[in-house]
C-alpha cells in the first residue's frame, strides 16, 4: 500500500527523536485538502463574535513597548504582514498598549508573542469548564488499541472578536524597513490571552455536539486537541477521514505534521497512550 511518508522531530529524555508518519495516499484522497494548516490558511469558525470585559475599562492598560532589535524586526515583519493581509490585524488608534516580542524558532523563523499579562490581570474571567487533563484520559475504555491525536493549528484566531473589546489588545508596531509607526489589534481571539482557551474550548465543544460520532469510537476534546479511540484499525480510521471532513466544513485548520493518524501508540496531553493500556507515563 503506498504511503506518505511524513518526520516528527519530538524530544524525549532530551534526546532529539525522529519519528516517522504514515497517512496512506487512499486515505488522503478521501480528506478534504482545506483541513490542512498552510501559512496562508486560515481558520474562520461561523460563530458570533465574542465580547471580553475588564475591570475599570475606563482606566487604559498602557506598557510601553519593550526594545527590540533590528533582527527581531524584520524577522516579525513578515509574520505582521500576513495577519494584517489576512485580517487578523487590524490598524487602530486606541488608549490601551501592550507590548510584543519576536521570538526565534528553531527554523530560523520569528513568531508573534504578545505581553498581556496586565490585561489578564484586569480580566473578568468566566468559569473554567475546562477538564482536567488526568480525568479525561482516565475515562478512556481499555479495550481501546487505536488512536488518532488531531491538533487544531491556531485555533484561537479562528475565533472572532467583538469590535468593542479589540481596543484592548492593542501594540505599537514599527515597520524596519520603512519606518512607519503604527497600532495594530487583534480582530480574533489573541494568543496568550487568559480566556482564549475556555472560550475557544466553549466554541469548539458547541461545534462538537452537531458531530455524530460512531458508537464504537470515543472522542475526546481538550481545548484545541482531540483524540479518537478504538478497538480496531479501520473503525478509528474510517472515523478520523469522517472527523476531518466535518473539521474542514465548519473552518477549522489541522497541523498535517503533527497528526498522528490511526496507530497504536500516541501522544496526548503529556502522555503516551498504548494499545489497551491504561499505565499512562509522562515521556518527552
Amino acid at each position: 500500500m503506498m504511503v506518505e511518508l511524513g518526520v516528527n522531530l519530538e524530544v524525549e529524555n532530551q534526546e532529539l527523536v525522529i519519528k516517522l508518519c504514515t497517512l496512506t495516499i487512499e486515505d488522503e484522497a478521501k480528506i478534504n485538502p482545506e483541513v490542512w494548516y498552510t501559512p496562508e490558511s486560515v481558520g474562520k469558525l461561523d460563530i458570533a463574535p465574542f465580547e471580553v470585559s475588564i475591570r475599570n475599562p475606563e482606566i487604559p492598560v498602557r506598557v510601553k513597548q519593550y526594545p527590540m532589535s533590528q533582527e527581531g524586526r524584520q524577522g516579525l515583519r513578515p509574520v505582521i504582514q500576513r495577519l494584517i493581509n489576512q485580517r487578523l490585524l487590524e490598524p487602530c488608534m486606541s488608549p490601551y498598549n501592550t507590548p510584543i516580542l519576536p521570538v526565534k524558532k528553531p527554523d530560523g523563523t520569528y513568531r508573534l508573542v504578545q505581553d498581556l499579562r496586565e490585561i489578564n490581570k484586569r480580566t473578568i474571567t468566566r468559569f473554567p469548564i475546562v477538564a482536567n487533563p488526568d480525568t479525561i484520559l482516565s475515562q478512556l475504555s481499555p479495550e481501546a488499541k487505536w488512536y488518532t491525536v488531531i491538533d487544531l493549528k491556531d485555533a484561537f484566531w479562528a475565533c472572532p472578536l467583538k469590535e468593542e473589546c479589540r481596543d484592548f489588545f492593542a501594540f505599537k508596531w514599527e515597520d524596519p524597513d520603512i519606518h512607519r509607526k503604527q497600532q495594530l489589534r487583534w480582530t480574533v481571539l489573541p494568543q496568550g490571552f487568559t480566556e482564549s482557551p475556555n472560550l475557544f474550548g466553549q466554541a469548539l465543544e458547541q461545534v462538537l455536539s452537531n458531530y455524530e460520532t460512531n458508537p464504537q469510537i470515543t472522542l475526546t476534546q481538550y481545548v484545541d486537541d482531540l483524540l479518537l479511540a478504538g478497538k480496531t484499525q479501520e473503525e478509528v480510521r474510517c472515523e478520523s477521514i469522517k472527523l476531518l471532513n466535518f473539521l474542514s466544513l465548519k473552518g477549522l485548520k489541522v497541523s498535517k505534521s503533527k497528526l498522528q493518524f490511526t496507530e497504536e501508540e500516541v501522544k496526548y496531553l503529556g502522555h503516551w497512550l498504548s494499545k489497551g493500556t491504561k499505565n499512562w507515563t509522562l515521556k518527552g
